[in-house]
C-alpha cells in the first residue's frame, strides 16, 4: 500500500510545525533536525526545510547559519519587548473601533473569566476586524507561546482580573481600562524572571 502523499507538502509541512508550535512540542532553544521532523510528519525534507525558512522569515523559528533551525529561546529583553508590542496592539484595538463599542462588549462578554487575560487580550483583538492587527498580534502570542503558559499556570486570580476588565468595557469606561492595563502589564513585566524559568 502505497503512502499518502499531500497534494501540498509544503502547506502541509508549514501546517504541521505551527500545530507543533502551538502546542507546545519544541521547547525554547531546541534544535529542529530537519529529517527527524520530516520523518516525524510523513514528508520530505525539502518542504520541511521550506517551512522552517518560511517561518524563522516570520521570527518564529530561529535559523542559525551553518547550524540549522531552533526553535528559540526569548530572553527577558525580548520577552518585555514582546509585551510592550501586545500593550500597543491592545491599546490600537481599544481605541480604534470603527464599528462602535458594541462588537467589543459583545466579544468580552463571551470570555469565560477563568480561561485568563490571554483569552480576554485575544478577543478584544479579534473584535477589531482589522487583519493586520489581529496577524500582528497572533505572531506575538505564537512567540510567546512557552511563557504565556507559565504565565496561566502562575494565575491564581480566579478570573477576577478578567471580570474587572471586562466590566470596564461593558461601561464604556475605556480609559480606565487603558490605565488597568498598564498596571497589569508592569506587573507582569515584574514577573519575566519567574515566568522565564518556569516556561524552560
Amino acid at each position: 500500500m502505497q503512502a499518502f502523499e499531500p497534494r501540498d507538502p509544503y502547506g502541509a509541512a508549514l501546517g504541521a510545525v505551527q500545530r507543533f508550535a502551538a502546542a507546545g512540542r519544541f521547547l525554547p532553544g531546541e534544535p529542529i533536525v530537519v529529517t527527524d521532523l520530516a520523518a516525524e510528519v510523513g514528508l520530505s525534507a525539502t518542504p520541511v526545510r521550506e517551512a522552517l525558512a518560511c517561518l524563522a522569515g516570520q521570527g518564529l523559528i530561529e535559523r542559525r547559519r551553518g547550524r540549522g533551525y531552533f526553535y528559540p529561546a526569548l530572553d527577558a529583553a525580548e520577552i518585555i519587548d514582546l509585551f510592550e508590542l501586545q500593550l500597543a496592539y491592545l491599546n490600537a484595538a481599544l481605541t480604534l473601533y470603527p464599528r462602535g463599542l458594541t462588537p467589543l462588549r459583545k466579544a468580552v462578554v463571551a470570555v469565560d473569566p477563568l480561561a485568563g487575560v490571554q483569552a480576554l487580550f485575544d478577543a478584544v483583538i479579534a473584535q477589531s476586524s482589522n487583519a493586520a492587527l489581529i496577524l500582528a498580534h497572533q505572531r506575538v502570542v505564537d512567540r510567546l507561546k512557552a511563557v504565556l503558559t507559565a504565565e496561566r499556570g502562575q494565575d491564581d486570580s480566579d478570573g477576577a482580573m478578567v471580570r474587572t476588565m471586562v466590566s470596564m468595557i461593558v461601561e464604556g469606561r475605556i480609559p480606565d481600562l487603558l490605565g488597568q492595563l498598564d498596571a497589569y502589564h508592569e506587573r507582569r513585566c515584574a514577573r519575566v524572571p519567574a515566568l522565564m524559568s518556569e516556561a524552560r
